[in-house]
């Protein structure tokens, strides 16, 4: 905690980066469909609301441009954020005055989806920044704060922007979130030019993203990244479905997912750092694959009816899936962010393992309907206990793959 306060400024910066972030994500895919189908819009309507997450997933195509390119008087990471930021409170003003509804449904969806193109940008600078300012222990608390950031900004543009617009109407709801990106670009502008540790403020020599794929460990951790979003995805996702069919009410779906996702920011996050820093990167990720594994058996038993389908066994499910979330995400991260560290092009590192994460979650809910019209409910959780311990066999590989790698360097000297 010390060292955070040391470096509070830029932590708090950081913070409020990550949180912008994730309002426009929570806007478009949760908050929207609500409110354009309160407003007489047809469901055929609203099925390309989730197209506007895209930028999330193919941002990795102009990350190495992000790197590349930005200018000595703002700095390497300022030159992007700064601009972006403003696109995202232009965004945020035009939906303030514009209004969601079914007239204005187009304007909405074009400004959401501007807004998404300029959080993904960002995220690339912001995530660069992060990666060249710190290391070790440190990298690994940031990484949770990154996590936890952006659901925060997810739930606040979705569940938080309804009930604000339920209580004081939509221009007060989204004047408020706008006051988030304005305080973040009001940090921004107030740290110095980018002066990561060690480095020149100088170009560097060319980031791309073949350049990220040649590192001997990045086909493994982009495997990984996969891996554990699609675990996530095909447990938590699928359970809504499974819950919703079983009769359950939607409130109480609502507020399982409400749960799990502060557990995710509370225990998961803050798990996954106490755990790298007790046991070490992998096994830590190891841990966190063990709860998903074990939530999606568990969830797979109900599904056959091997076990009650009780609020107790569900609460189980809904706690190791969210700190398995949590955990894995800090893992990720990190060890994506330590490794970013170390070259000239941590935009692009740590974009390409993003993108794949959010691939994963993509491939996860886009095939989760099918696979379970197939295998039904069961044979779809199964299929999730088996991508953790695919998950876990590579994570396991890798943590031998670096004690080697410690222990020749170790001999050389």
């Amino acid at each position: 905690m010390l060292e955070l306060l040391r470096h509070r400024r830029l932590v708090v910066t950081l913070a409020l980066l990550y949180v912008s972030q994730g309002l426009p994500i929570g806007i478009a895919m949760d908050a929207l469909p609500t409110l354009l189908r309160h407003d007489g819009a047809s469901l055929r309507a609203l099925a390309f609301l989730p197209l506007v997450g895209l930028p999330w997933v193919v941002k990795f195509l102009w990350a190495s441009w992000v790197d590349n390119h930005w200018t000595a008087r703002l700095g390497r990471r300022r030159s992007w954020i700064l601009p972006m930021q403003g696109v995202v409170l232009a965004c945020l003003l035009g939906l303030a005055l514009v209004g969601v509804g079914v007239a204005s449904a187009g304007w909405v969806v074009g400004l959401m989806a501007v807004a998404s193109l300029a959080s993904a940008t960002q995220d690339i600078a912001t995530d660069g920044m992060a990666a060249e300012h710190f290391a070790g222990d440190l990298l690994t608390k940031v990484n949770a704060i990154q996590v936890a950031g952006v659901m925060i900004g997810f739930f606040a543009g979705g569940a938080g922007n309804l009930i604000l617009v339920g209580h004081f109407g939509q221009t007060i709801a989204f004047l408020t979130l706008f006051c988030v990106p304005l305080a973040s670009l009001v940090f921004v502008g107030l740290l110095p030019p980018d002066a990561p540790r060690g480095r020149a403020d100088a170009a560097p020599a060319g980031a791309s993203l073949w350049g990220f794929i040649r590192r001997p460990m990045a086909p493994s951790l982009l495997l990984l990244a996969l891996l554990s979003a699609m675990t996530a995805v095909s447990g938590f996702g699928l359970s809504k479905l499974f819950l919703t069919d079983a009769g359950w009410a939607l409130e109480d779906i609502g507020r399982l997912g409400m749960s799990g996702g502060m557990i995710t920011i509370l225990l998961g996050c803050g798990g996954g750092v106490w755990l790298v820093k007790r046991i070490g990167l992998w096994r830590g990720f190891g841990v966190g694959v063990f709860f998903a594994g074990v939530s999606g058996c568990l969830w797979s038993l109900q599904a056959v009816q091997w076990l009650s389908v009780t609020e107790g066994v569900v609460w189980v499910c809904i706690v190791l899936g969210s700190l398995s979330t949590g955990i894995t995400s800090v893992a990720i991260l990190t060890e994506a962010m330590r490794l970013a560290g170390q070259g000239d092009q941590a935009g692009t590192d740590i974009t390409a393992v993003q993108s794949t994460r959010d691939l994963g979650e993509l491939l996860a809910s886009s095939s989760l309907v099918a696979v379970t019209a197939r295998l039904g409910y069961g044979g779809a959780f199964l299929g999730g206990c088996l991508l953790a311990i695919l998950a876990l066999t590579v994570a396991l590989r890798l943590r031998r793959r670096e004690r080697r790698a410690t222990m020749a360097t170790a001999e050389e000297f």
